[in-house]
């Protein structure tokens, strides 16, 4: 059966119309002339005419050939064997248009000897060998897809030496992203028989089975256009190598690495957190996690964790003095499967004072401001001997020099803001400050939800809606534990809330949407909000909807709201912009506004990290490429060390196998073929499997044939004898008539 891989160019084929157009078009025009001295000429003119009807029409016919054949060459005509034979298996239809996915994430580091990667590169080398020159192909690893996109390339020895050059990185699996950069990157190809290749060790992370939107998005353009060949640039072929994964039963992760305390102060006991998991179902169960400060051991703590239970090991730590620390935690004697969550860096800014402004509606300072209260928690000396420096400042001085100058900035029942000092906020925020609302009775709803929330898109939460006066109050409901903001309460958190009272609050509006939604910290027992946050660019804003001072509740009098309130502003306090700890795959950046200094950075190793220049958040920035390994990151300037950290994530480490009708589910009605090894693929797409030829070379030979068969029938033509006819091919054709 023969198939057209480029339809888009059959309409070529009109072409041959075109010299029997131009032959009609210049006929000779004949006029007849009677004449009768000119009869005897009727004998020779029929002993000729027929030998001239066929030399023309022949030549016309090769010249028709010719255009015929340069545009069926055009639509790549390919003779489908395996169909001819009655076969109707997936194939390729001619040169085929391959995009290599490699997951490289953290699963793929599995394993002592060999790793998982390198089972997956023994089927990429096998596939590869399947391919024919013409043939190109892209390859993209899961590491690669921030880059730019690239051409795809026709040496398969190329292709083959990249690789063998990959290796496992930190990256979280996502074969989501995977299949979609696949799909866009065939845009780049040029051969007809597409083919995308996912590569994967087969641990169930990865696949995002819940992320169902995503999988829809992914199932629409891998079926194509509904009448679409299978292997056709419009329903690509899709092969899953992947090896039966088996359960690992010995890793042990560190799944978590922090500081007790929301902000890190200079000469404040504190303590460094690490969580250990045991993701196996046997292996060791006695850990020892050795922790490091700068490069320097300060102790170690050891543990009992049984499989598929978690232990935190907590290290007591002081830090002499302010500046930027690198904290690791290391496991140590326990060997398992996966080396790459063995160690854990946190990257630590400590201050010697956050600075903190407090904003009331008149005055500023005294025990009756609406955050006296606040401020007494906060430094309860007023000596500023606290790791807060707190400035009060009344609204209507507030000023936008002085909003820069603080990192933290609490708003205590504001009445109204100037439009000046609202857009100077925003932007503070959006920047990587924190803010803190709190509310009372001088709050005008309707200004603050037309100024400060704007439907979402300001720096408040969320709008307001009525105020509830509950009779009798109402007592806290459910808090987030979990969250850095409770970590002050140690683990009798239920208890030292018993008494609190709201007496009044805000509701808030529901039906709203703003681009990111508000997550509930603290509820009260109806289920309604009374601390919430929300991401705003790169700082954060909290809503307290009752108020800071003892005016619609009794919090202030209680002694939770001590460390309530110094973890809520410390958490506010802590972020600092541009981020320092990353994620894999993110970038390290250094603001350098206003400094001409060279800068310098290591990695892990100690290895020289490139830097570029670039900008962020509209400021000049060095910033280097996308960060794969895990670690900690070091940039230098002058006698200063700044350091980041890398770390992977705690769904990474969970290596559970993932079951085949997860896979069936994931991918649905799409057709996919599963081979485990190297000697499948070899066996499934060898040379033996290519079942469809490619006819236009044949055409281009064709053609080339017949222009050649045209140029000796005109040469032929040009040296035929001349008679009358070709001598004088516009005279008029003489009739002989009967002699007078």
């Amino acid at each position: 059966m023969i198939q057209l891989l480029n339809w888009a160019l059959a309409g070529g084929l009109a072409a041959v119309s075109a010299p029997l157009i131009i032959h009609l078009l210049h006929r000779r025009k004949v006029r007849r002339l009677e004449w009768g001295a000119m009869r005897f000429l009727q004998v020779m003119l029929a002993r000729s005419r027929r030998r001239l009807w066929v030399e023309e029409w022949l030549l016309l016919l090769t010249r028709c050939l010719v255009v015929g054949l340069l545009a069926l060459a055009l639509t790549r005509p390919a003779l489908n064997r395996a169909r001819t034979f009655g076969r109707s298996d997936a194939m390729r239809y001619g040169r085929t248009a391959s995009v290599l996915l490699v997951d490289d994430g953290v699963s793929s580091g599995v394993g002592r000897t060999q790793t998982a990667l390198d089972d997956l590169k023994a089927l990429a080398l096998a596939y590869l060998d399947t391919l024919a020159p013409g043939d190109e192909v892209s390859l993209l690893p899961l590491s690669q897809l921030q880059r730019r996109a690239a051409d795809p390339l026709f040496d398969l020895e190329a292709v083959k030496a990249m690789v063998r050059q990959l290796k496992p990185t930190a990256l979280a699996s996502d074969l989501p992203a995977l299949l979609e950069a696949g799909l866009s990157q065939l845009g780049r190809h040029v051969n007809p028989a597409a083919e995308l290749v996912l590569l994967t060790d087969g641990r169930r992370a990865g696949w995002h089975a819940d992320a169902q939107p995503r999988w829809d998005e992914v199932r629409r353009r891998l079926r194509g256009a509904r009448d679409a060949t299978l292997g056709s640039r419009q329903r690509p072929r899709l092969l899953l190598l992947s090896p039966d994964a088996e359960p690992v039963v010995d890793n042990l992760a560190l799944t978590r690495l922090r500081l007790d305390h929301t902000l890190a102060a200079a000469g404040q006991p504190l303590a460094i957190e690490a969580e250990v998991a045991h993701f196996g179902r046997g292996g060791p169960a006695e850990v020892t996690v050795r922790f490091f400060v700068n490069g320097r051991f300060v102790g170690e703590r050891r543990a009992h964790v049984p499989p598929g239970s978690k232990a935190v090991l907590a290290l007591p730590y002081t830090f002499a003095a302010a500046g930027s620390y690198g904290v690791e935690a290391r496991l140590e004697g326990t060997p398992d499967s996966l080396a790459l969550d063995d160690a854990r860096a946190l990257a630590v800014q400590v201050e010697q004072a956050v600075p903190v402004l407090l904003v009331e509606p008149d005055t500023a300072g005294g025990v009756r401001g609406s955050l006296s209260f606040l401020a007494a928690a906060l430094d309860p000396e007023g000596r500023g001997r606290s790791p807060f420096r707190l400035t009060r400042v009344p609204a209507p001085q507030l000023s936008e020099r002085t909003l820069q100058t603080n990192r933290v900035i609490v708003l205590g029942d504001i009445p109204a803001l100037t439009a000046e000092v609202i857009d100077a906020l925003e932007r503070q925020v959006v920047g990587g400050a924190g803010v803190l609302v709190g509310l009372g009775p001088r709050t005008a709803p309707a200004f603050v939800n037309r100024f400060w929330a704007r439907a979402g898109m300001g720096f408040l939460p969320a709008p307001l809606g009525d105020l509830g006066a509950p009779n009798p109050t109402l007592a806290l409901g459910t808090l987030a534990n979990a969250h850095p903001v409770f970590g002050g309460f140690g683990p009798r958190m239920e208890g030292v809330w018993r008494g609190a009272a709201i007496k009044r609050y805000y509701r808030l509006q529901t039906g709203w949407a703003g681009p990111e939604a508000p997550t509930p910290l603290a509820s009260l027992e109806n289920g309604d909000p009374l601390l919430l946050e929300r991401r705003r660019g790169q700082g954060l804003a909290m809503l307290f909807t009752s108020s800071l001072n003892p005016d619609w509740n009794n919090l202030p009098l209680l002694p939770a709201y001590v460390p309530l309130v110094r973890g809520v502003v410390g958490y506010l306090g802590s972020f600092v912009m541009p981020p320092r700890n990353l994620a894999p795959g993110e970038r390290l950046i250094l603001t350098v506004t206003g400094t001409n200094q060279p800068v310098h950075a290591e990695g892990p190793t100690g290895q020289p990290l490139p830097l570029t220049a670039d900008a962020w958040e509209g400021r000049q920035a060095v910033v280097s490429q996308p960060l794969l390994e895990p670690g900690l990151y070091t940039l230098r300037r002058a006698d200063q060390a700044v350091r980041y950290a890398v770390a992977t994530t705690a769904e990474a480490s969970d290596l559970a196998v993932v079951s085949r009708e997860a896979v069936r589910a994931c991918f649905g009605e799409v057709t996919y073929q599963r081979l485990r090894s190297p000697e499948q693929v070899r066996r499934a797409l060898g040379a033996a499997g290519r079942r469809s030829i490619e006819l236009w070379p044949w055409c281009i030979a064709a053609c080339l044939g017949v222009l050649f068969l045209e140029t000796w029938l005109t040469r032929r033509e040009g040296r035929a004898p001349v008679t009358p006819e070709r001598a004088a091919p516009s005279a008029p054709t003489l009739r002989p008539t009967s002699a007078a």
